[in-house]
């Protein structure tokens, strides 16, 4: 129920990976993958996951990854369909609060 991956520099390659076992689970209520290198590639991935209609994704921590303005708006696009996520952390994706796209989705 609990996955903890962090400080693995597997990159976006590596949860394009992981995605593709964990974008139909319906058993994971909370995924870490704290500073991992996952950028905007991976964001798709983590999309993926968090669109998934049997999903029972509770919370989600993508601390000190780089993701950027591209790849928080796409996770943030997921995390407005996910159905029972309840957090997400997304300090030090090198992204502004500011951003007008940014702030668009939020």
């Amino acid at each position: 129920m609990i996955l903890k991956l962090d400080h693995n520099n597997f990159g976006s390659e590596g949860m394009i990976r992981l995605a593709d076992g964990l974008a139909m689970n319906s058993v994971l209520k909370m995924l870490s993958v704290t500073y991992c290198n996952i950028d905007a590639a991976g964001a798709q991935a983590l999309f993926e996951i968090l669109i998934y209609t049997k999903s029972v994704l509770e919370e989600l921590n993508l601390t000190g990854n780089v993701l950027r303005e591209a790849g928080t708006i796409k996770v943030l696009n997921g995390v407005s369909i996910a159905k029972h996520l309840k957090k997400i952390y997304l300090a030090d994706n090198q992204f502004s609060m500011d951003s007008e796209a940014v702030r668009n989705v939020i």
